[in-house]
């Protein structure tokens, strides 16, 4: 095998998902490809979040075996909130014009930070900001930015950018001009989109919307 085709399957496998025991999970930050019985499906694995999620349907039936369910968010319930909630204020200060920071992760503290990156340019329907850089101690994870008085939602400028980015959480807060705002979250990366602001809804308003099975996930509070 050619030497460079050799390093880029080491880096990125794929691996046939098996059919009479279980699939062994990853246990290093990293990605790879399942093909299983209904088609490809992706795992993904950071410090912050471990998730499989399928890409694409089979046309036919595959000899393989499926995945188990994985979504989990490893980051602290209440650190999580009060990055979202502090990232409210500061948007509900820069309205109407849009504002934009990352939650960041470190694990060797298991702790969330706060980072307001660079800004581009900004307006009241546009915001452009630069990613912050990924270091051992600060992971970006949760990329937030608001939408001034008009409503949360993910525009198709959202959409050609998050097609681009490394696995993140995506947050958009809205109707900032009034005392109850609208948020969206969704999970991204490799092209994949998983919605979970109705999850995101129910952590900030102390709502029990979307319980961990009911998400589909491995979620958890430390």
């Amino acid at each position: 095998m050619n030497m460079l085709d050799a390093t880029l399957q080491a880096a990125c496998p794929c691996v046939m998902c098996p059919r009479y025991e279980p699939l062994a999970l990853l246990d290093e930050d990293s990605h790879r490809f399942l093909i299983c019985g209904d088609g490809l499906h992706v795992e993904v694995k950071r410090p912050w979040l471990h998730a499989i999620l399928k890409v694409m349907d089979s046309p036919i039936p595959l000899p393989y075996g499926q995945p188990p369910m994985v979504f989990s968010i490893n980051l602290h319930r209440r650190a999580l909130i009060g990055g979202l909630q502090h990232f409210i204020r500061r948007a509900r200060e820069a309205s109407p014009l849009e504002h934009a920071a990352w939650l960041t992760f470190d694990p060797s503290q298991m702790a969330v930070g706060y980072v307001e990156p660079e800004v581009i340019s900004r307006g009241g329907a546009h915001i452009s900001y630069h990613r912050p850089d990924a270091t051992p101690v600060c992971l970006p994870a949760v990329d937030c930015h608001s939408h001034g008085i008009l409503h949360a939602f993910f525009s198709d400028e959202d959409e050609k950018d998050d097609r681009t980015d490394d696995a993140k959480l995506a947050f958009v807060v809205g109707n900032l001009d009034k005392p109850d705002v609208t948020v969206a979250m969704r999970f991204v990366g490799f092209g994949l989109s998983l919605d979970i602001s109705d999850w995101i809804r129910g952590l900030l308003y102390a709502d029990e919307v979307q319980n961990e099975t009911e998400l589909g996930s491995n979620s958890h509070e430390q």
